[in-house]
């Protein structure tokens, strides 16, 4: 089952500020989360991300991103998983935004599958802009696993906007 997938690459489209907190219940165990800077500076955010072992990106410092995404390899090598939304940020207008290439790039140097995690109108509980969750029930669809084993440098953009267009697939049959 995809669950206990593990190593793996879970990728998540990113909608609301309730993306973590629905990562979390859905992955249960054995994951480490890739985020923004920024949290660091959010006193509410900063200690949760921080007892979850978060990996923080600066995502101006191209340098510093690479160098930060570095260590996910060894934590899939001790068989956990990275948790990671390539769209590094939430879309005002909910679409899927272009994809970044850290955790596919991750996933196919380590050698381990990518799992597509298409999240629903999670947008509902905590529009983005938002402060307050509202009750809302949300819809993920867990894609099949994706072998990266015969990825290569060469292929990665297409393997990267191929996942892409998995995600619009599946939001576009959206019953909500």
């Amino acid at each position: 089952e995809w669950l206990a997938l593990r190593p793996a690459v879970f990728v998540f489209n990113h909608q609301s500020g309730a993306d973590p907190f629905l990562m979390c219940a859905l992955l249960r165990r054995d994951f480490v989360g890739i985020a923004k800077a920024e949290i660091r500076k959010n006193p509410v955010l900063r200690p949760a991300f921080a007892f979850a072992d978060t990996a923080f990106v600066d995502r101006g410092d191209r340098a510093q991103s690479v160098a930060a995404l570095a260590p996910a390899i060894a934590t899939l090598r001790r068989g956990l998983a990275i948790l990671i939304a390539p769209e590094g940020t939430r879309s005002s207008n909910y679409a899927v935004g272009p994809f970044k290439k850290g955790g596919f790039w991750i996933a196919m140097a380590a050698r381990v599958p990518i799992v597509p995690i298409v999240v629903h109108n999670a947008r509902d509980v905590l529009p983005k802009g938002g402060w307050l969750m509202r009750a809302a029930t949300v819809r993920v669809s867990v894609l099949a696993p994706i072998e990266t084993r015969a990825w290569s440098p060469a292929d990665l953009d297409a393997r990267v906007a191929d996942v892409r267009e998995r995600f619009v697939a599946a939001l576009a049959t959206s019953t909500s």
